[in-house]
């Protein structure tokens, strides 16, 4: 998206006012979206409007006639002047869905992607009888919460070095009601589960973007979100080498590591985890775009 002014619904004298109806402003907020380069800017502007005027989508065409109050646009227009800046359409509304659930998200986290829910379909499909897992490096806590949803005997430790981001995971998790069976814990990787374990379940989705790719993103990626979440230094592997070694030490016999990476890099991230994790057998996954992206580790 390119740089615009901020949405202007006009104001005429009061004496030749006529109220807006909430589907003039749906028509309007649409071109504007669209100008400021959307993609989708329909779809944006419908769900602004549903989320400032507190109703779902069918709500707002059951009401397409209805003129708004001064007050309702008062709410409308910093969220579309926002978002034709380039703001997240999450950020603004404050939740993505994800693998059926719906999360909250800031700027202090990775906004859930669908290719990561590929992560949770393998591991429910593959290690459907964990009870003990854990998420390293859990952002919005989406990959733990959505394996303790769909796995009712899992307990899952959520791991996470940002005191922002861990406090948005500890929010979802009290969303979904598994206070009982999943905590957030503050640190680096692995590091504060030593003698939590042995973990039987794995999963993380590290920073793997290199430097130069961090610089080169898309505003509404770099200027938005958490680059301790995207950057993965000169690489983009720098996390999995911190990571890695510290996996023998918390995890059981036989235990199933799912990584998820850059389909160009996947390759490369195999073999660092074959020379970290001796004897231990490894495979990679596509998701739906048929691009590999999660590598599956199996310890001896």
């Amino acid at each position: 998206m390119s740089r615009r002014q901020p949405v202007s619904l006009p104001e005429p004298p009061a004496e030749a006012r006529v109220p807006l109806t909430l589907l003039e402003v749906l028509r309007r907020s649409t071109r504007h979206l669209a100008a400021s380069g959307s993609e989708t800017p329909r779809l944006d502007s419908e769900l602004i409007l549903a989320h400032a005027l507190q109703v779902d989508r069918i709500g707002l065409y059951i009401q397409f006639e209805r003129p708004l109050a001064e007050e309702e646009l008062a709410k409308i227009r910093p969220l579309l002047a926002a978002r034709a800046q380039g703001r997240p359409l999450a950020q603004l509304l404050g939740w993505r869905e994800f693998f059926g659930l719906d999360f909250a998200v800031n700027e202090r986290v990775l906004i859930p992607r669908p290719e990561s829910e590929l992560l949770v379909e393998l591991a429910v499909r593959l290690q459907p009888g964990a009870e003990l897992a854990a998420d390293l490096g859990t952002g919005s806590g989406c990959l733990g919460i959505a394996l303790a949803a769909n796995l009712p005997q899992l307990r899952c430790d959520l791991v996470e070095l940002d005191p922002g981001a861990a406090a948005v995971a500890r929010q979802n998790v009290t969303r979904h009601s598994l206070e009982e069976r999943v905590r957030v814990l503050a640190g680096s990787w692995a590091e504060p589960l030593e003698g939590r374990g042995p973990y039987q379940l794995l999963v993380a989705n590290p920073p793997y973007v290199t430097t130069s790719e961090w610089e080169g993103l898309e505003r509404t990626v770099r200027d938005f979100e958490p680059r301790l979440a995207l950057d993965g230094g000169p690489d983009g592997l720098g996390p999995y080498r911190e990571l890695l070694p510290q996996l023998p030490g918390i995890a059981a016999p036989g235990a199933l590591i799912l990584l998820e990476g850059d389909p160009r890099r996947l390759s490369a991230l195999e073999l660092l985890a074959q020379e970290a994790l001796s004897g231990a057998a490894t495979a990679r996954h596509r998701d739906l775009a048929g691009r590999e992206r999660v590598l599956e580790i199996r310890l001896p």
